[in-house]
């Protein structure tokens, strides 16, 4: 733009010269020759065309180009490009030319040349439309030049300047991007021949710190550090390169030469170090040394060792010059801010001048424009410095002095410097590869992650909405975003949540996101400019009198009803506000430091304690496992209530409840509005019920209150009473009573029988066995190891196994009930609250003499019978299982186990005396093995269990239900699929796999699935634009047409062994997750399933998971989630 500003300056004048305003023109604005127009415009526009070339970014070499005339008519007007310093008009043409004529020709050629000390600007314009026609067949162009001498032709042959499409951009190392025709380029000469390599460089003795006499080190977990002196760093091809260009951020591989001298070397020349090559790659490099000394010291991290630098090499040296300019840069700053946080700018940058540069280096001051120049690399050091301070230490990069240094230097906050450089550096690569799709996503699932993934989210017009732009101002993701208000601070008091008045709308200022702390600094003060302030004794004094005046109730109402010594009121009034039974209230905290409790007013009394309510409580979304990602307005249900005194009451509030649509399966993917209702500081909404013990959003409970109970119905009281009533065992069906005890058939825990003879898990501690399993041996540690049979052998330096098997806990016992009884009190009454089981032991493979080892070649769910028996306590019972015998079976093994849960089968007994195993024993063979319900041979009591024996237990029938119609997302070859397929409750119509061979797997796999090999995004996109097929014909799902939506988006942006998942990729594939969901919300099926890698549990501070749980409660679904360790998936 200002090369063209000044060419259109440059034709005004030139048009105004020829018009006859000057340079030779006769006073009728008659036109001179055309060598007297050429002077006129050279002697006025030779400055300025001088200037405006060395603007241009276009090359200056000149050598001939044929046919390039053509190209260059193709020009647009817009494109940047050399316009002539002054216009010649053609004989031919008879007119004078116009400034839209002047830009639609072609770009004029220039030479300098030097004749008797002066220089001029040679300029020659193309001919017009149909000289060019005639002349395309010509290579070169002549000009005539005369100069001041005479009247002397030249001929001289120019470059016809090719447009700028068509130009060839330089090549560029794929690996250092430096220009590999850049006379600066420089290569690494080669290491001598006496260099080592690093593992053999590591171990040369003059590196050791330690003398034959002294011992070494005991753990190899640190690794070493030494010092490097004339050290060059290089890439794979062998250019010098910097790096600190983020060329180690993107992984690009860069080594390093030079002598290794011993950490306590501070002499940097090369005597005493010892000679390596090729050392690295380079996996980081840092800057330490900000404790006030005088230097910065400056280091490298290998796969081996840490290497702090000393000087470089000769070749390198001004390579390196350049770097550390910036790097005492940022020393200085960081040490000065350390112990001086409320400094200005100006007192910073006094610092800065003031300070003299270490010796050595190749400048001799420190300047502002260098502080501007290299403000992205110190501003980016202070936040690596700040991340790695203390949780209470406050920032140093929302100082004063460093904000205004942000905003003078315009530097760009939370993002990496090799990005930057990158999206800076290549613009026209990135136009050309666009990389992954942006995710589709449908707005309610937009809004709620947008902060995010903001880069990988499809943008459109929702993002100038105000509102959205304000919630985009906190980034959610840090620790500070997350952690709760303290409750403490002006901004927490003022909160209606903590009883104050909600004017003020600031965030706790324990809050502040040091992501955006800089920014909002301002912002803050000049909000709390505005705000007036009160002092805090009166402001005490204020809520003190609150709490005072909520002393004067008074009932409304004769009682409704009387129990005992508790009258029953159906209101209430509380400072001249009226309370019913079934309204909602927030409740003063003892600790005023907390939010406001609410709760729902079950029931309203008077006794001897005074006017009391009783409150069923609300759980904030925050107290969830949703944490600060969940709606601040919504509310919970959850089983807990209390008896609280009225006083406590702060005031009515309304919490309403979002009950489902009934059309709701068809109102995914609306513009659905991310709010419920209206933040007037008073109204709350809810619409789920919160098990905290589990962590799961389930419907609320329908319990309905009988005529006797209303007056003082609670659900929560009565959900909880049920729940302790199948907690308590029972006996029942009582059989023969013998030595000092009552024998039962049947006991009940937790909603579930067991009778005699039914198989039961039970504890690892309820017994034990008489074969005590041998400990693994431990494998002596060999003397003397071939290193070269075992050349890795000197990493192992401990036993210890990560995820070993011996780790992990015990499974349960399983039994066989042979007694159910209950010893009787001195009373002659049983203690039905204490009841035993006389149980028969089985026996696992590894529970055997064979110990461990037998367990790896057995079925899991083989098992040995016993006749060993012991007598347990029933609170040791943790369910149900099934065990028979094999030969008993009338369908294979296979088919009786996958058949069900919980079901085991036995061969052969386990003689725990003789260690042998031996055919069971008839009565372990009979139909239903079950045992008899009486006393040791006292013989009586038979004819009950004689029934019971004989009865044979049947399962109940299963339940045949049609499949679900599935969409399998991310489907690969339908591993997930066929999991349901054989649990038999889908059956998958449609699959989504964007890579071919996985996909035509699947088709084998499934072949009357649906598969699409295409870009799930672009899918998504098109159902959502009411498509009905794609582009190969392919008939898409419609709303109502998916029951069932499962999937596993790409975890390599999670997995734990992806050490890059930062990257751009990375955050790609994490970002399906978000078009997952948005699949979820378009179809709304009645069952969805995500699965993924443990660490998306953890991944970003559970950030990944919360937005995901917080997008399914939205949309009504009832959801949880779990770690499971189910195997190989």
């Amino acid at each position: 733009e200002r090369y063209l500003a000044k060419v259109k300056a440059l034709l005004h004048r030139e048009l105004a010269a020829e018009n006859g305003a000057s340079n030779g023109c006769s006073g009728n604005g008659a036109y001179g020759s055309d060598e007297d127009s050429e002077r006129a415009g050279e002697e006025d526009g030779t400055l300025e065309m001088e200037e405006a070339a060395a603007s241009s970014s276009s090359s200056s070499s000149v050598v001939p180009v044929p046919r390039a005339r053509k190209a260059r008519r193709s020009r647009s007007n817009g494109e940047s490009k050399k316009s002539p310093a002054s216009s010649r008009v053609t004989r031919s043409s008879g007119r004078q030319p116009t400034i839209l004529s002047m830009f639609s020709k072609g770009s004029a050629k220039r030479k300098s040349e030097e004749v008797n000390g002066d220089v001029k600007l040679e300029v020659s314009v193309e001919k017009d439309e149909e000289e060019e026609l005639d002349e395309k067949e010509q290579d070169e162009k002549r000009m005539k030049i005369e100069t001041k001498e005479g009247s002397e032709i030249k001929d001289e042959i120019t470059q016809v300047k090719s447009t700028p499409p068509a130009k060839t951009t330089p090549p560029k190392c794929v690996d250092c991007r430096q220009y590999l025709d850049d006379p600066d380029l420089k290569f690494f000469q080669g290491d001598p021949d006496d260099a080592l390599e690093e593992p053999e460089m590591l171990t040369d003795e003059r590196l050791s710190i330690f003398d034959a006499n002294e011992d070494g080190f005991e753990s190899y977990e640190d690794l070493p550090q030494h010092k490097v002196t004339s050290f060059s760093v290089y890439d794979k091809r062998g250019h010098l390169c910097p790096f600190d260009t983020g060329l180690i951020e993107r992984n690009i591989e860069l080594y390093f030469s030079g002598a290794v001298k011993p950490i306590y070397d501070d002499n940097p020349c090369l005597d005493g170090g010892v000679r390596a090559k090729k050392l690295g790659p380079i996996n980081a490099w840092w800057i330490t040394g900000f404790d006030g000394g005088e230097k910065a010291l400056i280091g490298f991290t290998t796969a081996f060792a840490d290497y702090i630098l000393m000087e470089p090499s000769e070749e390198y040296a001004p390579i390196f010059a350049l770097m550390q300019e910036k790097i005492y840069m940022s020393k200085i700053v960081v040490e000065f801010l350390q112990n001086n946080r409320d400094v200005s700018y100006e007192d910073l940058l006094n610092k800065i001048e003031t300070t003299v540069p270490p010796a050595g280096l190749n400048f001799n001051r420190f300047t502002e424009d260098s502080l501007l120049r290299h403000a992205q690399f110190v501003v980016e050091q202070v936040e690596s410095y700040d991340e790695a301070g203390d949780s209470d230490e406050p920032p140093v990069l929302i100082t004063p002095c460093m904000r205004d240094l942000i905003k003078l230097a315009g530097v760009t906050l939370g993002k990496r410097r090799a990005v930057r450089r990158q999206a800076i550096r290549h613009p026209t690569k990135i136009d050309k590869d666009k990389g992954p799709t942006k995710a589709t996503t449908t707005k309610l699932v937009y809004l709620i992650f947008d902060t995010f993934f903001s880069e990988q989210i499809e943008k459109d017009e929702r993002e100038d909405d105000k509102e959205n732009a304000m919630k985009r101002r906190r980034c959610g993701v840090c620790e500070v975003c997350q952690q709760p208000e303290c409750g403490k601070c002006k901004a927490c008091q003022n909160m209606v949540k903590f009883g104050g008045s909600g004017r003020s709308k600031q965030a706790c200022l324990q809050r502040r996101c040091p992501n955006l702390a800089v920014r909002e600094a301002d912002e803050d003060e000049e909000v709390d400019d505005n705000i007036p302030e009160m002092p805090s004794p009166k402001k005490m004094l204020q809520g003190r009198k609150k709490k005072q005046n909520k002393s004067r109730i008074s009932w409304v109402g004769e009682p409704i009803k009387s129990d005992g010594k508790k009258d029953y009121y159906q209101r209430v009034c509380i400072d001249s506000e009226t309370l019913e039974v079934g309204d909602c209230v927030s409740v003063s905290p003892d600790d005023p430091t907390k939010p406001l409790y609410l709760a729902r007013v079950t029931a309203m009394w008077e006794d001897s304690s005074g006017q009391m309510f009783h409150a069923h409580w609300f759980c904030p979304g925050s107290d969830t496992v949703l944490g600060a990602t969940s709606d601040p307005l919504e509310l919970f249900l959850v089983d807990e209530c209390e008896d609280m005194q009225l006083s406590y009451i702060h005031g009515k509030v309304n919490v309403i409840y979002k009950a489902p649509s009934e059309n709701w399966s068809m109102e995914g993917g609306l513009d659905m509005e991310i709010k419920m209702v209206e933040d007037d500081g008073r109204t709350y909404f809810y619409q789920m019920w919160y098990d905290q013990e589990y962590a799961r959003f389930e419907t609320p409970p329908k319990t309905q209150p009988t005529e006797d109970n209303k007056y003082k119905f609670c659900m929560s009281c009565t959900r909880l009473d049920e729940v302790r009533q199948k907690e308590i065992p029972k006996v029942a069906e009582p059989l023969e009573e013998g030595d000092g005890k009552m024998f039962y058939a049947v006991a009940t825990k937790n909603g579930v029988q067991y009778r005699v003879g039914d198989g039961v898990y039970l504890l690892p501690e309820a017994f034990s066995f008489s074969m005590k399993p041998a400990s693994p041996a431990k494998r002596p540690k060999k003397e003397a190891v071939d290193e070269e049979l075992h050349p890795e052998h000197y990493r192992k330096y401990s036993e210890y196994i990560k995820g070993s098997n011996l780790d992990a806990p015990d499974p349960y016992r399983v039994g066989r009930i042979k007694e159910i009884f209950c010893h009787i009190r001195s009373n002659g009454k049983p203690n039905e609250a204490d009841i035993k089981l006389r149980i028969c032991k089985f026996y696992r493979p590894e529970n055997t003499h064979k110990s461990m080892k037998a367990s790896y070649h057995a079925d899991i769910n083989l098992l040995y019978w016993s006749d060993e028996e012991t007598t347990v306590d029933f609170r040791a019972v943790q369910g149900r299982c099934t065990v028979v015998y094999g030969e008993d079976l009338t369908e294979s093994i296979q088919d009786y186990s996958a058949g069900g849960l919980d079901r085991f089968y036995f061969l052969e007994a386990y003689n725990a005396k003789t260690k042998s195993f031996e055919d069971p024993p008839n009565h372990a063979r009979s139909s239903g093995n079950k045992g008899k319900g009486k006393g040791k041979g006292k013989g009586k009591g038979k004819g009950k269990a004689s029934a019971t024996s004989e009865q044979i237990e049947q399962e109940p029938p299963e339940l045949k239900v049609p499949k679900l119609r599935t969409l399998d997302v991310f489907s690969g070859c339908g591993g997930l699929s066929e999991g349901f397929h054989q649990a038999g409750v889908s059956e998958t119509l449609w699959a989504i796999e964007m890579w071919e061979p996985a996909a035509q797997a699947f088709r084998l796999n499934n072949p009357g699935t649906t598969v699409f090999t295409e870009d799930c995004n672009v899918l998504l996109k098109l159902v959502m634009s009411g498509e009905k097929t794609n582009s190969l014909g392919q008939k898409l799902p419609q709303k109502g047409d998916v029951e069932m939506l499962c999937g596993g988006p790409p975890c390599q942006g999670f997995s734990g062994m992806n050490r890059f998942n930062s990257r751009t990729y990375s955050k790609f594939k994490n970002s399906l997750v978000v078009s997952f969901l948005s699949y979820c919300d378009y179809y709304r099926p009645r069952f969805f399933l995500l699965e993924n890698v443990r660490n998306f549990v953890s991944f970003k501070r559970s950030m990944v998971l919360k937005l995901t749980l917080r997008c399914l409660v939205r949309m009504g679904y009832q959801c949880t989630f779990g770690v499971l360790q189910v195997g190989v998936g």
